[in-house]
């Protein structure tokens, strides 16, 4: 296995897992055993440096220690069929939970789940110390993973999900206020043929996106037009904008500017916009979401929306106390949901019409 693949594995990125098998500093005590923990369960601590499993083994505080605090379960379900947009935006989540949690004396415990229901999870959790609730780490809520929340009896926190039919509690981006900015600065810029641009991955957040896409130019009144939708993939290569480029050239007129899904779907509208002959922003404008690194190192710097991932972390864990506070205080079954705001940042990828 290569690293990368151990690294999406993990649900972490490359650059934390590099930091790891090479026993490097970078990352804090408790993420670095969790995740050696992980790499000998799946039986690769063959990968690691030598002198690196000792290490972790000696710095590793003892089971009864363990077992003698407050713990917080981290529950990350991966399937084969993530994509890396997700994995890019989930690292900097745990990272906020685990620097939360420390803070607050817990025990994080990171657990990589099965999507299609785990056995003996409530076991598990209670495992790593007295759980006062556990954080939800997925892209989809099914039933099998609706069932493993029900088994586990204590307070949990969806990250960045949200189901309206069942009561769970969620931290989540504000995805309306950052599509409506979006939307609305188009609009001030003077555009009014505006398209979107997705990947295609059916996940809570992006489908949430897509839906506040079509609300944001109804309360623009900008028309909402079906053939501006271009579906671009969401292949592991970056760099692959054939599909889009396909549909560009094939559609009988292109709208003024595009609202991508995340800056992913953004960077490959740009590349795919180049490569049909037109400019960005002189021809055609371009917004991302998620307001991730990739913004800056190409040319033009993409306008974004900005999000806060390791605020997001740090909130489930607030979260989990104050479930756990209402409990305590009579509430059979609270349930809280917290929306994150987002911020316009603007660059270089939007033209101003109004300018001539």
């Amino acid at each position: 296995m290569k690293a990368k693949e151990l690294a999406k594995k993990l649900g972490v990125s490359p650059a934390t897992i590099s930091l790891v098998l090479n026993n490097k500093p970078g990352i804090s005590d408790s993420l670095r055993h969790s995740l050696l923990e992980k790499i000998q369960e799946l039986g690769c601590e063959n990968m690691c440096c030598e002198g690196c499993l000792p290490s972790a083994q000696k710095e590793a505080p003892p089971e009864a220690a363990r077992r003698g605090r407050q713990s917080i379960a981290y529950l990350i379900y991966t399937s084969s069929d993530e994509s890396d947009d997700r994995f890019a935006f989930y690292p900097a989540v745990l990272e906020g939970a685990e620097m939360e949690a420390r803070e607050h004396g817990y025990n994080l415990m990171v657990l990589h789940m099965s999507c299609h229901g785990n056995a003996n999870l409530r076991r598990l959790v209670q495992s790593g110390g007295d759980a006062i609730g556990a954080v939800i780490q997925t892209s989809n809520v099914n039933e099998d993973i609706l069932d493993d929340i029900r088994s586990l009896d204590v307070p949990c926190v969806l990250v960045d999900s949200y189901r309206p039919e069942v009561r769970i509690s969620s931290v989540s981006i504000n995805n309306e206020q950052g599509v409506y900015s979006a939307v609305r600065h188009l609009k001030e810029k003077g555009h009014r043929e505006v398209g979107y641009v997705y990947s295609g991955w059916d996940h809570d957040s992006q489908l949430e996106r897509r839906r506040c896409f079509h609300q944001a130019l109804r309360t623009y009144e900008l028309p909402d037009k079906r053939e501006y939708y271009f579906q671009a993939g969401a292949g592991d290569d970056l760099y692959d904008p054939d599909r889009l480029e396909n549909l560009l050239r094939a559609a009988p007129q292109l709208p003024t500017a595009f609202l991508a899904e995340n800056d992913r779907q953004a960077w490959r509208t740009i590349k795919a916009l180049e490569r049909c002959g037109y400019r960005v922003p002189e021809d055609i404008s371009v917004i991302g979401f998620d307001n991730r690194s990739i913004c800056t190192m190409v040319e033009p710097n993409i306008t974004s929306i900005k999000n806060y991932r390791h605020l997001m972390g740090r909130e489930c864990v607030i979260m989990l106390q104050n479930l756990h506070r209402l409990r305590k205080l009579g509430f059979q079954d609270p349930c809280l949901k917290l929306e994150l705001p987002t911020e316009l940042v603007e660059r270089d990828s939007v033209r101003d019409l109004n300018q001539g």
